[in-house]
């Protein structure tokens, strides 16, 4: 990612910023990840794309970095490899699947389209990167409503 947009420029004279979702649109059980917010503001990201580094695996705590950088094999074997391709290609065949994703879409574009009408001074460019959920801050981390 060419670093050019955290700068200010004539063309773009505010820096892009990593952010989270307005309280307005999480009110609404709305979330959205910064790293996937940060592209949706990108101006470059629809020109030059997104590039992910596969090599780098992170986690959100220990037990999650742990299963991504294990320490005495590689990440995935083959039978897991083999496994994992043939459960996915499996859910995306089967029906359910579909109609999941179809009403959890619905979900997402109905609060979206009703925030809209109640904040017009207010726009999310980042309709991808929105989920159905709330995150609230709780006494020890994190805690998903």
């Amino acid at each position: 990612m060419d670093a050019l947009p955290f700068y200010p420029t004539a063309l773009h004279p505010s820096p892009l910023r990593f952010r989270g979702v307005p309280d307005s649109l999480a009110a609404y059980h709305l979330e959205g990840s910064e790293c996937c917010l940060i592209h949706a503001d990108n101006h470059l990201s629809t020109s030059e794309g997104v590039w992910l580094n596969p090599n780098v695996r992170v986690g959100y705590d220990g037990w999650s970095y742990d299963a991504v950088n294990p320490y005495r094999r590689a990440w995935l074997s083959l039978t897991e490899i083999y496994v994992g391709l043939w459960k996915n290609r499996l859910r995306r065949w089967w029906p359910i699947h579909w109609m999941k994703q179809f009403v959890v879409k619905w979900v997402v574009d109905h609060r979206l389209r009703v925030w809209n009408k109640a904040q017009s001074d207010l726009k999310e460019p980042g309709r991808y990167c929105l989920i159905n959920e709330m995150q609230v801050l709780v006494w020890n981390g994190w805690a998903h409503v």
